[in-house]
């Protein structure tokens, strides 16, 4: 292969590639981390971290500096339908765990700057329009924008990972992009000011066909969440009336935000799901949303993105020591992390298609203390998934007496 310009060139730098850099440049790998934007950047997120988020943080970035800056830690989330609701109680864990919101903004430029701090070589407002190919194996990837040559340029790397998000431009170029059928989404967010009614806690609001988290930020501070099928908003009708009619149609959440006012744009994305054929081949592998994503409601995008950056380190690791064309077990590594979750995702979407099952569950678990222990863990992402997938834990949660 002709010389490369870096080992390992990660294409997105959100979490998941921040972090992927981050921890390759640490091992004395040479990275190039390119993204599109100009960083700081807004970008629509929930901007809610859960306690396994804030584990994964721990590592990377100094986590209390960013939180006393730009952000609130959280000692649970509650989930409410206009008849039941559950508190996940974070604080009540042994030992004690905390979530933490903040905008998406100031997280990811203190990941970004990790990675650079650690070695990696940053170049922002690089357009990647798509992987390079040479003999059955991804040895660069093709760039536009500004500093790159007249017409584009090839940038050569032993491996590339997609961290390029949901509709990622590097998997959709190497064919690996899959359709997902369900669940199809639109997610709308926008920031409130004035809230002063959540008080350390974060709020999940399901409606029929719509659901909206409430995540604080600090000093008042909100992000409003709204996700709702992806046909629903009417063609022509502003995003922002659409945003505000739909927030009223949502079982508690005007009451949570009365006399707060909305600051930012309503910044939306959909459809809120991708799927990869694969995560990983001769020269790349992917990581983050670009790997795959179902659904934001359990909040596990930002934890996924960051459990598998430290992944995809290891694995590219072993294969630049050992010479290997494919990413050393990476897939594999995949499944036993986020297959079981996966799976209790899959498992919530059935209940949030129906609203009686859910007011059902969510009123034996709030009425069983150990159900809803086991629970805040798998949704915090610091319990194993698999208990969640018991029959004796299904039972225990549907079960009518007792």
């Amino acid at each position: 292969m002709t010389q490369p310009h870096a080992d390992v060139i990660v294409v997105g730098a959100g979490p998941a590639g921040a972090a992927t850099a981050a921890r390759l440049a640490r091992a004395g790998c040479d990275v190039l981390l390119l993204d599109r934007a100009a960083f700081p950047r807004e970008k629509a997120c929930a901007e809610y971290l859960s306690p396994g988020v804030v584990a994964e943080l721990a590592d990377l970035v100094f986590l209390e500096d960013v939180a006393a800056r730009r952000g609130q830690w959280l000692r649970g989330m509650r989930v409410l339908t206009a008849h039941a609701g559950i508190h996940l109680d974070f604080a009540a864990a042994a030992p004690p765990r905390r979530g933490l919101g903040i905008p998406r903004v100031a997280l990811d430029f203190a990941l970004l700057e990790q990675a650079r701090r650690a070695g990696a070589r940053v170049r922002e407002r690089a357009h990647v329009r798509a992987a390079v190919m040479e003999a059955g194996r991804v040895v660069g990837v093709a760039v536009g924008g500004p500093g790159a040559a007249p017409g584009g340029e090839v940038l050569r790397a032993r491996f590339v990972v997609a961290a390029d998000g949901v509709h990622s431009t590097v998997a959709r170029s190497l064919g690996l992009a899959r359709p997902v059928r369900w669940p199809r989404r639109l997610g709308l967010v926008a920031r409130y000011a004035g809230v002063t009614r959540l008080n350390g806690t974060g709020e999940m609001h399901v409606g029929r066909d719509l659901y909206c988290g409430l995540a604080p930020l600090g000093q008042g501070m909100v992000n409003v969440g709204l996700v709702g099928p992806l046909g629903r908003k009417p063609a022509g009708e502003p995003t922002a009336a659409y945003f505000e009619r739909s927030l009223a149609a949502v079982p508690g959440v005007l009451e949570a935000l009365d006399g707060a006012e909305r600051v930012t744009p309503v910044r939306g994305v959909g459809p809120l799901a991708g799927r990869a054929r694969r995560v990983a081949g001769r020269g790349f592998l992917l990581v983050g949303d670009a790997a795959g994503f179902l659904d934001p409601f359990t909040g596990e995008g930002i934890f996924r993105a960051l459990r598998g950056a430290a992944l995809a380190a290891t694995a590219l690791l072993g294969a630049l020591e050992t010479g290997a064309a494919v990413p050393v077990g990476y897939r594999e590594a995949r499944a036993a992390a986020f297959g079981d979750k996966e799976r209790v995702c899959l498992l919530i979407q059935g209940f949030l298609a129906s609203p009686r099952l859910l007011d059902y569950a969510l009123t034996r678990s709030a009425r069983r203390p150990a159900t809803g222990t086991l629970l805040t863990g798998v949704l915090g992402d610091y319990a194993p998934a698999r208990a969640a997938l018991h029959p004796a834990f299904l039972w225990s949660l549907l079960r009518p007496w007792g």
